[in-house]
């Protein structure tokens, strides 16, 4: 009974305020008192803004569908899910972007996240991505790394290098001088090349890059990479240095590559040779066309 007559008052309210023309609305309005004018005047808006921050973070608003935009397919399942967990705790009305890079700052793959919240239930979650480009081997252990040494957590392994150190990681960074020389090399490797690079390491004293099905990169030391990385493409793409076990890149205007491949050889059969390959003043465009076909795996190649 009590609710229907409360029913019955609130039908009556609005009937009478449906009533009410304009012009009467304004005239009530013009006798008000001063005082009664200034309330209204103070106590709506306040009214508004007690209610507004009421409703804001009530279900009403409750983030039910979540979009998530630039993780790659290296990122761990978790990643995601965590990110859309994360969302849904909160209301499109008051969404903290704060709160959900904090719900998933041990994953240092993430570089970044910005959101766009879309009303009344929306959100669209955008990532930013570090990029881990080698695995370091260090005490038994496995860590993805970036071009800076950085440890990267929340990705998979892949196919990266492999690059192997003799201490650990300190403060999520690599130290070792050697990783981080590796580091630099893959980073400014083309990237056809690149993904191809098995395991980056010294032999007796020269810095050797192994491909995965192709020829061993003799870089010697750290200095002009570029250059030599552009050789060691121009060589590749040359059909004679097919087969090669290995390209002598230490000096990159004169690389060299050493093949055993019978059609390339001049005197005795099953005697390697050195074939002096001149590289052409457009190396840099061809590290970037490298055709993989003319990569052959030969009994000296990593990977």
């Amino acid at each position: 009974m009590e609710r229907l007559a409360s029913a019955r008052l609130g039908e009556d309210f609005f009937e009478r305020l449906g009533s009410i023309s304009l012009r009467e609305g304004v005239g009530r309005l013009r006798s008000m008192r001063l005082r009664d004018k200034l309330i209204l005047l103070v106590g709506v808006p306040l009214a508004a803004l007690v209610g507004w921050l009421l409703l804001r973070d009530s279900s009403f608003f409750a983030v039910e569908q979540v979009q998530v935009v630039g993780l790659s397919s290296n990122a761990l399942p978790a990643v995601d899910e965590e990110l859309v967990a994360a969302a849904r705790t909160q209301t499109t009305t008051d969404f903290s972007v704060g709160a959900l890079r904090e719900s998933v700052a041990h994953y240092t793959l993430i570089a970044g996240v910005s959101v766009q919240t879309r009303f009344p239930h929306g959100v669209r979650i955008v990532v930013r991505e570090r990029r881990p480009i080698a695995r370091l081997r260090a005490d038994h252990r496995w860590f993805l790394l970036d071009s800076s040494g950085l440890v990267i957590t929340g990705a998979a392994t892949g196919h990266l290098a492999l690059v192997r150190s003799r201490t650990l990681p300190v403060g999520g960074s690599t130290r070792d001088p050697f990783a981080l020389l590796a580091l630099r090399l893959l980073a400014d490797a083309p990237a056809p090349l690149r993904a191809r690079v098995s395991e980056v390491e010294t032999v007796h004293g020269l810095i050797t890059i192994y491909l995965h099905r192709g020829p061993r990169l003799i870089f010697g030391n750290a200095v002009l990479p570029h250059a030599k990385w552009d050789a060691a493409a121009a060589v590749m793409a040359d059909p004679g240095a097919r087969g090669a076990d290995y390209i002598d890149v230490q000096i990159p205007s004169r690389p060299a590559a050493q093949t055993g491949d019978p059609a390339t050889m001049g005197a005795a059969a099953g005697s390697p040779t050195t074939l002096p390959v001149t590289a052409p003043t457009g190396a840099a465009s061809v590290s970037t066309l490298l055709d993989p076909g003319l990569l052959q795996p030969s009994s000296s190649t990593s990977g």
